[in-house]
């Protein structure tokens, strides 16, 4: 029969994906009787895999459908790899896989192929039925596994492989085994994840039973690896030899690979933004005035301190208080900051902020801070800050230091869920902090990619400033000239006097609308309450209500407003009490 022209010829397969449809219509009935909550994700996750009329390769892929999410799609990744290993295990010779077809048509060529071999075939087809799942619990053992890199049985393995490697002996107790293995993993392994009770420890048990550690003792075990777990270990040290660590891409070849790495794509831009668009810009005239009201002791010592390109190193300091304690072993903030090796970093006390940088002088010591400042946050810990007001406090301070980009970096807390308050409001907050306050608001997954942010700061710093001449001297930073160290954190003092001005501006901070650039503009025109109280006197109501109105605030020049006006007339009459 001859095709009419211009006429569409479709194809359309019954079942695309008889595997994984078969499969979810077993998971939907089983948890249908169960009365399962995932009930109805299952039967949406069924309705659009019958419905799609392509075929899927894995899991992975059905994740474009509606339905599947991460653990669904994880159930039939290690379902279908379970299979494929049956049917090796069943009749090897009789897989035949067709080039880019998808294993739910190859599921369909090996029926074929199986009903087609004769007597012989044809009589495993009773066992496959029967037996199936104790001949898939075989198969999966007899499956080889490998821990995934950095993972926490992988970082266990290594340690182990090291300690037989270089000691005579081979077995390490627990203590010993975490303190080794953390180094090659990216979990913590005595913090668990969160909204979990698993570590990066929780992988022994598989190890144990695998049979790659062998396990002695039982009050104060000792652990130590099988001839297997040998062998294992050896493949894992070949077949991860060229694979580049974190501390390599980021601190190695750099030229070549790090500047050009997926991992730092958005901290190579960061210094940029900081130094293009900063709203702490030293020429901001309230700024100016602002940071420069710090009155200079006259026992400080205020001749310049050069530093010329080349005599200086960039270190990295981090406060204490981020850690449980420097000393205490396996502590996660230290544990991560390890996995760098050629980062130059080092803990101490600071009065304001979590993270800075110094340029140290090479051979005086002489340190100055670069005007570069992280608050790191945890998710769970937004919240709390908002609500106790903690964290309007600390934005304020963090104006105040005299450093002029400020960088808010907050952490994901597993699936934000337990966070103190509706994830709506903490993005809120952020995006008033990035806008009103002029922060760059920065959000990671978890501590590891926060220290991982951090050390590609400090290389970027590092060729920020390697050909530069530093000047700095004892006082607050002006024009190009940087604070010392001493001089930043003795200025930062939480407690520390402080003039009428700046108590003025913490009373105003604490009302609702009031920003710290707001803040700034009513206390540049009135430097106390009392200046303020007396221009009130000369207005009527509705005069004072709108006297702050108009007032511009910001580099955006944007009004105070009169909802925030009439708040502080308000606060600062008695009208409203009579």
């Amino acid at each position: 029969m001859s095709l009419i022209e211009g006429k569409r010829i479709t194809f359309k397969r019954a079942r695309p994906n008889p595997l994984f449809q078969d499969w979810l219509e077993e998971l939907y009935e089983e948890a249908k009787q169960k009365k399962s909550k995932f009930e109805s994700t299952l039967k949406e996750a069924l309705t659009s895999i019958s419905k799609y009329p392509l075929p899927l390769q894995s899991g992975a892929e059905c994740a474009i459908l509606k339905g599947f999410d991460k653990r669904l799609c994880l159930l039939l990744d290690k379902r279908l790899e379970a299979y494929k290993c049956f049917i090796n295990y069943v009749n090897p010779s009789s897989i035949h896989p067709i080039k880019d077809s998808s294993p739910s048509e190859q599921y369909c060529t090996t029926t074929a192929v199986n009903l087609s071999q004769g007597t012989e075939n044809n009589a495993q087809i009773p066992l496959i039925e029967d037996n199936l799942n104790n001949v898939i619990q075989k198969a999966r053992k007899d499956c080889k596994y490998k821990p995934t890199f950095r993972s926490g049985g992988y970082a266990i393995l290594m340690a182990l492989l090291d300690q037989r490697t270089h000691s005579s002996q081979e077995m390490l107790n627990k203590d010993e085994l975490i303190d080794r293995a953390q180094k090659y993993c990216e979990e913590s392994f005595i913090r668990p994840k969160p909204g979990t009770r698993y570590t990066a420890w929780s992988n022994m048990r598989r190890l144990i039973v695998k049979g790659f550690v062998k396990k002695t003792g039982s009050k104060k075990p000792q652990y130590s690896l099988t001839e297997s777990g040998i062998a294992i270990a050896s493949e894992l040290v070949i077949d991860m030899k060229n694979k580049p660590s974190v501390n390599d891409i980021i601190f190695n070849d750099l030229q070549n690979d790090a500047l050009t790495s997926p991992y730092i794509e958005p901290e190579v831009i960061l210094i940029e933004e900081c130094n293009s668009k900063s709203t702490l810009s030293k020429n901001n005239p309230q700024i100016k005035a602002f940071v420069g009201d710090l009155k200079t002791e006259n026992n400080l010592n205020h001749e310049l301190i050069v530093m010329e390109a080349g005599s200086f190193d960039i270190i990295l300091l981090i406060d204490k208080n981020e850690t449980s304690g420097v000393s205490k072993r396996n502590d996660p903030t230290v544990a991560q900051f390890n996995k760098f090796p050629d980062l130059k970093h080092e803990y101490r006390s600071l009065k304001v902020g979590d993270f800075t940088w110094v340029a140290r002088h090479r051979t005086t010591g002489q340190e100055l801070v670069l005007p570069y400042v992280v608050e790191r946050k945890r998710m769970d810990d937004l919240g709390a800050s908002i609500k106790d007001g903690r964290f309007h406090e600390q934005k304020f301070r963090l104006r105040k230091c005299g450093l002029n980009n400020v960088i808010y970096m907050v952490e994901n807390y597993g699936s934000n869920k337990h966070v103190g308050l509706p994830v709506q409001t903490l993005m809120q907050a952020l995006a008033n902090t990035r806008m009103q306050d002029g922060f760059k608001v920065h959000v990671t997954e978890s501590l590891t990619h926060s220290a991982r942010f951090l050390a590609m700061m400090t290389v970027r710093l590092t060729y920020e400033f390697k050909e530069k001449t530093l000047k700095g001297h004892n006082k607050e930073t002006r024009d190009n000239i940087l604070m010392t160290f001493e001089y930043f954190n003795k200025s930062s003092l939480k407690n520390k006097p402080l003039s009428v001005t700046d108590t003025f501006i913490k009373i105003l901070l604490q009302l609702k609308g009031v920003s710290v650039e707001k803040a700034l503009a009513i206390t540049n025109l009135y430097k106390t309450p009392k200046s303020l109280i007396n221009a009130y006197k000369f207005c009527a109501q509705k005069d004072g209500e709108m006297l702050l109105a108009n007032l511009k605030a910001g580099e955006m020049s944007r009004n105070v407003g009169p909802t925030v006006s009439k708040i502080v007339y308000q606060l600062f009459t008695f009208k409203n009490f009579s």
